[in-house]
C-alpha cells in the first residue's frame, strides 16, 4: 500500500487501468447474464465479477454486481488465503477454487464463488472471482428448517482442477446434487468461461502496466474509500451514529486512525442466521452505498476494507441457520441499521429501507406425470429518502428478482392468475412515502403442488416516516377456508386443484413525519389509488367531505396543526398502530 498523499494523484497508468478492469468486470457480468440459462442469473441478476487483492478485499467490481455477492466473495477468499497460508503448497497459476459454504464465509449454499489466483514470478498477485447464485444447489432452502429437504450441497473452499480443465468428478458431483442437471452444467460452464475473460484481461493489463501499478490501485481505492468516510463523519457534530433495525443496532464512530463500525443484536433475539463475515460484507454493501452518493467511483472500486473497523457482537444463532436466499433477509437488516444511523445526521446520502422480495420455489406435477419447478418472486415497494416518493413493486439491490409476466407464468406451469395489481394502503405512510407493494393470486389447475414461501417482514421508516404494511401469504381452499401467513415466516403449503394461493409483498419505509405530506401529493395518491380514504384520514390527517374525495379543508387544518403540535417524532413512530 502507497501514501495516501501518492494515492490521491493516481498515475496515468493506473487511470487506464482502473477503465480497463471496471469495462472487463462489466464484460464478466454481460457475458455471463446473456448467455446463462437459469432464470436466477439470466433474468434477475445474481451474480457478481470482480478482482480481489491477494489478500482478499476488493478491489474493483462490475458495474452491475450484486453489492452483498461482490464484499461476501472478499471475505471468502479472506477465508481461503487464511487457509491456505497454514499450509506448504502455494498457489499455482490457473488454478481453479470453489466454495458455496457458509462456514467458509461464503454468502449461502446457492451462492457459488468460483476464484482463480494470478500468480507473477512465484508470487499470488490478485484474484479474480465470479459468484452466481444457482438455486438447486440449495435444494429448496426457502423451506422451513424442520425439512430435510432443505439441505443442500454445501462444499468448503476445494481446488477443482484449472481453467480449461476442471475436475469431470467434480462437475458431476455437483450437476447431480442440482434440480436440472442439465441446466446447471451449462451454467457452471458459461460461469467459468466468464471467469476466463476477467482472468485474460487481469493478465493482460499486468504484462502490459506491471504489478506496481495493481498496488498503486489499490492504494488509491484504500484512499478515496479514507478521504470519502473521513469526509462524511467528519459533518455530523455526534461522535457516534446510532442506527436500528430490530433485531440489529448499528454504531458508527470515528475513531482514529479508522472509523468504526460495531454490528450488535438487541438482548436475547435471534440473528436471523448471518454470520459475522455476512454482517460485514453487508455494512459495507451499505457504506459503498452511501459513500458513491459523493464519490461516484467509488461505486466500483474496493478500498473499504482498509478504510473502516468493523465489529460484530451478533445474538445466539438458530440451531437450523437459513443457508440459502433467507440468510438476505437478515443481511438487508443489518445495511437498514447501518442506513438509520446515516439517516439521522446525513439525510442526503440514503433512503428508508427497501422491502425484501417475496419468494416462491413452486414444485409440482401434472395429471400427465410431467414435473415443473420455478422460482417466483414478487418485489415489494422501495423505501423513500428526502428527494422523494419510493418506487413501487421495484427490486431492491439485495434481492433484485423481478416478477414473471403472467403469460409466461400461465404458458410453462398448470396454473391460473387470478390477479396482479397494485396493493392500496401497502406503503409506509411519510412525508415521502413508500413504494407500495402489489398482490398477486394463483390458483392451480390440475394435479399436485407444493410452494415453500419466504415471507419478508416489514420495512422500517425513517425521520419519523411509518413502517409499510407486512408481507403476507394466503392459502384459500374450498374444504379449510382461508389460512394466512404474515411475515417474517418461512412455509411450506400443498395446493391442490382448485386451490388458490394469495400473495402480498410488503411496502417500502416512509420518510419523514406523514402530517408533513403535501395535500396535493396526498389527493395524487387517492385520486391513483395508492392509498385509501382510511389511511389518508388516519396516517396523514387528510380529512375528507362525506362521500365523496373532496377534502374539507378546515378540518385537515385543524387536525394537522394539533398533531403536528402535540406529537413528537418518537411517538408517532412508537404508536403508530394507535393513529387509527
Amino acid at each position: 500500500m502507497i501514501p495516501a498523499s501518492s494515492a490521491a494523484r493516481p498515475s496515468s497508468a493506473v487511470v487506464v487501468l482502473r477503465l480497463h478492469l471496471e469495462e472487463a468486470a462489466a464484460a464478466m457480468d454481460a457475458t455471463f447474464r446473456h448467455a446463462a440459462a437459469s432464470a436466477s442469473i439470466g433474468r434477475h441478476g445474481n451474480t457478481a465479477a470482480g478482482f480481489y487483492t491477494a489478500t482478499g478485499p476488493l478491489l474493483l467490481g462490475g458495474r452491475e454486481s450484486h453489492p452483498l455477492l461482490l464484499e461476501a466473495s472478499a471475505e471468502a477468499l479472506a477465508f481461503l488465503v487464511n487457509r491456505h497460508g497454514t499450509g506448504d503448497r502455494p498457489f499455482g497459476a490457473d488454478e481453479l477454487y470453489l466454495t458455496n459454504d457458509p462456514g467458509s464465509d461464503a454468502a449461502g449454499v446457492e451462492d457459488l464463488v468460483l476464484a482463480t489466483p494470478i500468480v507473477r514470478d512465484g508470487r499470488l498477485a490478485a484474484f479474480v472471482a465470479l459468484t452466481a447464485t444457482h438455486p438447486g444447489l440449495g435444494r429448496a432452502t426457502l423451506a422451513p428448517v424442520d425439512r430435510l429437504r432443505r439441505e443442500g450441497l454445501i462444499l468448503p473452499w476445494m481446488r477443482i482442477g484449472r481453467l480449461g480443465r476442471v475436475h469431470e468428478e467434480t462437475m458431476d458431483l455437483l450437476a447431480v446434487n442440482s434440480d436440472d442437471p442439465a441446466e446447471f452444467r451449462e451454467d457452471l460452464a458459461v460461469q467459468l468461461h466468464a471467469l476466463g475473460q476477467g482472468r485474460a484481461a487481469l493478465e493482460e493489463a499486468l504484462d502490459r502496466f506491471g504489478e506496481d501499478s495493481l498496488h498503486e490501485l489499490a492504494g488509491v481505492a484504500a484512499s478515496g474509500a479514507q478521504h470519502a468516510m473521513r469526509q462524511i463523519l467528519g459533518k455530523p457534530e455526534t461522535e457516534e451514529l446510532v442506527g436500528r433495525a430490530a433485531p440489529f443496532i448499528a454504531h458508527i464512530r470515528r475513531d482514529a486512525p479508522l472509523p468504526r463500525v460495531r454490528i450488535e443484536t438487541v438482548a436475547e433475539a435471534r440473528n436471523h442466521g448471518v454470520t459475522a463475515a455476512l454482517a460485514r460484507a453487508a455494512v459495507r454493501a451499505a457504506l459503498r452505498e452511501v459513500v458513491a452518493v459523493e464519490s461516484p467511483t467509488l461505486s466500483v472500486l474496493g478500498g473499504l476494507a482498509d478504510a473502516v473497523t468493523i465489529e460484530t457482537r451478533l445474538g445466539p444463532t438458530p440451531p437450523s441457520q437459513p443457508t440459502g436466499e433467507a440468510r438476505f433477509v437478515g443481511a438487508q437488516l443489518v445495511a437498514d441499521a447501518v442506513r438509520a444511523a446515516v439517516a439521522g445526521a446525513l439525510p442526503h446520502l440514503t433512503h428508508a429501507p427497501d422491502a425484501a422480495c417475496l419468494l416462491l420455489d413452486l414444485r409440482g406435477q401434472r395429471d400427465d406425470g410431467s414435473q415443473y419447478r420455478a422460482r417466483l418472486g414478487l418485489p415489494g415497494g422501495l423505501g423513500a429518502s428526502v428527494l422523494g416518493d419510493g418506487l413501487t413493486h421495484g427490486t431492491s439491490t439485495f434481492s433484485p428478482y423481478r416478477t414473471h409476466g403472467i403469460e409466461d407464468i400461465e404458458r410453462a406451469f398448470p396454473v391460473r392468475v387470478v390477479h396482479l395489481q397494485i396493493l392500496p394502503d401497502s406503503a409506509g405512510p411519510g412525508q415521502y412515502h413508500g413504494g407500495s407493494g402489489v398482490s398477486f393470486e394463483l390458483q392451480l389447475l390440475e394435479g399436485r403442488a407444493e410452494v415453500d414461501l419466504l415471507v419478508p417482514g416489514r420495512a422500517i421508516g425513517m425521520q419519523g416516516g411509518m413502517g409499510g404494511r407486512d408481507a403476507r401469504a394466503l392459502h384459500m381452499t374450498l374444504r379449510d377456508g382461508t389460512r394466512e401467513i404474515r411475515g417474517p415466516a418461512r412455509v411450506t403449503i400443498r395446493l391442490e386443484p382448485g386451490d388458490r394461493l394469495g400473495v402480498e409483498s410488503a411496502g417500502g419505509g416512509g420518510w419523514g413525519i406523514p402530517f408533513q405530506r403535501s395535500i396535493m401529493r396526498l389527493e395524487e395518491d387517492l385520486a391513483r389509488g395508492l392509498v385509501t380514504p382510511d389511511q389518508s384520514r388516519n396516517r396523514y390527517g387528510l380529512i375528507l367531505r362525506p362521500g365523496s374525495l373532496e377534502k374539507d379543508d378546515h378540518l385537515t387544518y385543524r387536525v394537522r396543526h394539533y398533531l403536528l403540535s402535540t406529537l413528537a417524532v418518537e411517538d408517532i413512530i412508537a404508536g403508530e398502530e394507535l393513529l387509527d
